[in-house]
């Protein structure tokens, strides 16, 4: 790997230690502008909006007078948090606020909400990817049936092969949005960032197996941290090359992802913590900890997201946090890496995505 410029390093580094300042210091930060962009005719649909980030982007876009699609995996919550969005935004808004099923951890859920769509024939001017988890639910297994990661299914695959199949039902202004995380720059095992070797794997470390040995002992389940890290670091490998594919067809169709930083969210009341959560997942532990002292509203923390949704930006492929385009692990190695490098990894993460969703999706890279 060549030495990029310092400016690269520093660009990268600065991001960085303010997205790790914001995690603690948001509450102080100046509030951002929410977008007052007239939606009216236009179409959104938000994967995971019946609580949290979700939610907030929603009422956001529904008071902008979009027509907003829930797109929840519990029809019964999602029904609630379209009334819960009818009596924030206005009566005016009720017939313009649906609730459809959506499971973005099953692939078969997805291609029969998207079959479902086409025969709609809607036009889609927003799609929103929110669903997410930070960890399997407590007794869940951490695979799908196929034995693929829970976490990565339902945090990105899902999303991935939503926004394959509604591609020809996206209007020519459409925006794509994802929701990311600051944790995304943790992403150090992502596959892409590394050339494969033709040499045989190297036996784990004395303190991999140390590690293993001590986890067994204690009965402590596996940290879920990595999974986390590495599916939002491929929502913001995807959204970089979805933008490159946008724009090598001729098309104005933006692709964005957004981090929310330190929000106040639903996500804290599923994660369970005891001392061996201390122990096997602190970064969660710690967070949850200091929810109530140090995170932001959940509204400030989707402000950015429904921004971006709306149209605010013209430029798409970008990680923005707090209405700023920052630079993300993907463009820093993009820049260490170089671009034919960086394409010829990037197009071998692709079709990994692809044979894992089961379609053929060119990305020129």
């Amino acid at each position: 790997m060549k030495m990029a410029p310092l400016s690269v390093y520093l660009a990268f580094y600065t991001s960085l230690f303010k997205g790790l300042a914001a995690l603690a210091f948001a509450r102080v930060y100046t509030s951002q502008r929410p977008s007052t962009r007239d939606l009216n005719g236009q179409v959104a649909i938000i994967t995971g909006a019946n609580s949290g980030i979700g939610l907030s982007i929603a009422v956001q876009l529904a008071k902008q007078g979009a027509t907003v699609y829930l797109a929840c995996r519990n029809l019964q919550r999602g029904e609630k948090a379209v009334d819960e969005v009818i009596s924030k935004v206005g009566e005016e808004s009720k017939g313009r606020v649906h609730c459809w099923q959506l499971d973005t951890s099953d692939l078969n859920s997805v291609r029969n909400f998207s079959k479902r769509w086409r025969e709609e024939r809607t036009k889609i001017n927003m799609l929103v990817h929110n669903a997410g988890i930070a960890s399997p639910p407590s007794g869940s297994p951490s695979t799908t049936k196929d034995g693929k990661s829970l976490v990565y299914v339902t945090n990105f695959l899902g999303s991935f092969l939503l926004t394959h199949l509604l591609e020809e039902h996206l209007a020519g202004d459409a925006r794509i949005v994802l929701t990311s995380s600051t944790g995304h720059h943790a992403a150090a095992e992502m596959p892409f960032l590394k050339p494969q070797k033709s040499t045989p794997t190297s036996p784990p470390s004395l303190f991999t197996r140390l590690k293993k040995s001590i986890c067994n002992t204690l009965g402590l389940e596996v940290s879920s941290a990595p999974e986390y890290g590495l599916s939002k670091a491929q929502q913001v490998l995807f959204a970089n090359l979805l933008q490159h594919r946008l724009s090598s067809l001729g098309q104005a169709r933006t692709a964005h992802v957004f981090t929310p930083g330190f929000t106040s969210t639903p996500i804290f009341g599923k994660f369970d913590v005891t001392w061996k959560t201390w122990l096997a997942n602190p970064v969660f532990s710690a967070l949850k900890a200091t929810e109530r002292y140090v995170a932001v509203s959940t509204d400030e923390g989707a402000t950015t997201g429904s921004w971006l949704a709306a149209g605010e930006v013209r430029d798409g492929g970008g990680y923005w946090e707090w209405q700023r385009r920052e630079t993300s692990l993907v463009d820093f190695m993009r820049d260490v890496l170089g671009e034919v490098e960086f394409g010829k990894r990037a197009g071998e993460e692709w079709g990994r995505w692809e044979r894992d969703a089961g379609v053929q999706w060119e990305c020129p890279v």
